[in-house]
C-alpha cells in the first residue's frame, strides 16, 4: 500500500509544473497589458491583481505542493544513495518554495523592497531557485548508480547548469526588467521539465514492478 501511494505522488512532479504552467496561461490571458517576456510570473499573483487569487491558490499553492510530494515519494521509495536523499531534499525545499510564493504575495511590480508579505515572497524566491538547481544537480551525480535512471544522468547534469545560467541571466535584467520573464520561464522550463520526466519514469517503474 505504502509504495502504491509513493508512486503516485511520484507523479506529482508531471503535474505539479503542467497545472502551474495551464493556471500561469489563463490568468495572463486576462490581464491583456501583462508581457510574459518582461515581468515575473508573480506578478500575477500580486496583491491587488485582478486574478490574483486563482494565480495564488489554483498555481502557486497546489502546484508546489504537488512537487513537494513528488520530491518526498523519491525520498522514500527505495534506499538510495545519500547523495540522492540529499539532492531530492533540496528539491522538496523548491516545492515547499512554490508553495509558500502563493502564500505570501509580493506587491504589484514585485518590487526589491515593500510590504512585509512582498518582502518574504522576495526573500523566497531566490531560495527557491537554488534550492532546485542544487537538487537536479546532487540527484543528477547519484542516477549514475541507479539502473532505471542512469542514462538521465547526463541530462541532470546539463541541465542543472542551463537552469544556473538561465538564473545568473534573470539576476542581471533585475535592475531593467528586460526579458525579466524570459529567463524566468526558461528556468522554470529546464527545472519543470526535468521533475515532469523523471517523475514519469519514476512511475512507470515503480508501477511495472507492482503490476
Amino acid at each position: 500500500m505504502k509504495s502504491k501511494i509513493l508512486n503516485i505522488l511520484a507523479l506529482g512532479g508531471f503535474f505539479g509544473p503542467v497545472l502551474f504552467t495551464v493556471v500561469t496561461i489563463v490568468c495572463a490571458t486576462f490581464r491583456p497589458e501583462y508581457r510574459h517576456l518582461d515581468q515575473f510570473i508573480s506578478e500575477l499573483g500580486a496583491t491587488g491583481t485582478v486574478n490574483a487569487q486563482l494565480m495564488n491558490y489554483a498555481g502557486f499553492v497546489p502546484s508546489g505542493i504537488l512537487i513537494f510530494s513528488f520530491a518526498l515519494a523519491m525520498i522514500r521509495n527505495e534506499r538510495k544513495p545519500m547523495v540522492w536523499r540529499i539532492g531530492f531534499g533540496f528539491l522538496s525545499l523548491f516545492g515547499f518554495g512554490i508553495f509558500l510564493a502563493g502564500l505570501f504575495s509580493c506587491d504589484q511590480g514585485c518590487p526589491d523592497v515593500g510590504s512585509k508579505e512582498s518582502n518574504i515572497h522576495q526573500m523566497i524566491a531566490p531560495i527557491t531557485f537554488v534550492s532546485a538547481i542544487l537538487g537536479v544537480l546532487l540527484s543528477g551525480i547519484s542516477f549514475r548508480k541507479i539502473p532505471y535512471l542512469r542514462s538521465l544522468w547526463k541530462y541532470s547534469i546539463v541541465s542543472g547548469i542551463l537552469a544556473s545560467l538561465f538564473l545568473l541571466a534573470l539576476v542581471n535584467s533585475l535592475e531593467t526588467r528586460i526579458f525579466t520573464g524570459l529567463w524566468q520561464r526558461l528556468l522554470l522550463s529546464v527545472l519543470f521539465l526535468w521533475t515532469a520526466l523523471i517523475g514519469i519514469r519514476s512511475f512507470r517503474k515503480y508501477d511495472s514492478n507492482l503490476t
